[in-house]
């Protein structure tokens, strides 16, 4: 027979891989391999500048660039500084499935970025829809 600190030991890691598994959290190697189901046209990409207008610039910026007005904010309560979208330093994937994932599930310490999954009115099709005006950004 187990001791009973063992005992609760195996039952507290069980639960805790339990509850791992089923988060239905996107691991790194499955958000790199999404596609993007939503082509990237002149409707999508109009699309995707609203809801990027909506809650993404705020912070990213009006142009991608991390300048937006809430990133100063961030800067004086030393948060990271907000990630310019328009270079080729992606921190956090550059993947359109990576940047889908970051959209839908937010990044950051403490959640800075939080992510727009179950914000009314945001589905799957208008977060690829940002991930295609994100990307016009560059050019």
């Amino acid at each position: 027979m187990m001791p009973r600190i063992s005992q609760s030991l195996l039952i507290l890691g069980s639960l805790l891989f339990l509850s791992a598994c089923s988060s239905g959290g996107t691991s790194p190697l499955e958000a790199r391999a999404m596609k993007n189901p939503v082509e990237p046209t002149e409707k999508t990409i109009a699309s995707g500048k609203k809801y990027y207008d909506r809650y993404c610039a705020e912070c990213h910026g009006a142009t991608g660039k991390g300048d937006g007005e809430k990133a100063a904010v961030l800067a004086k309560a030393g948060e990271a500084k907000t990630p310019d979208l328009t270079d080729d330093k992606w921190d956090h994937g550059s993947t359109d499935g990576e940047v889908f994932v970051n959209i839908r599930d937010g990044v950051g310490r403490n959640g800075v970025m939080k992510g727009l999954n179950g914000k009314p009115g945001i589905s799957d099709t208008e977060m690829w829809s940002i991930v295609n005006y994100v990307r016009t950004l560059k050019q």
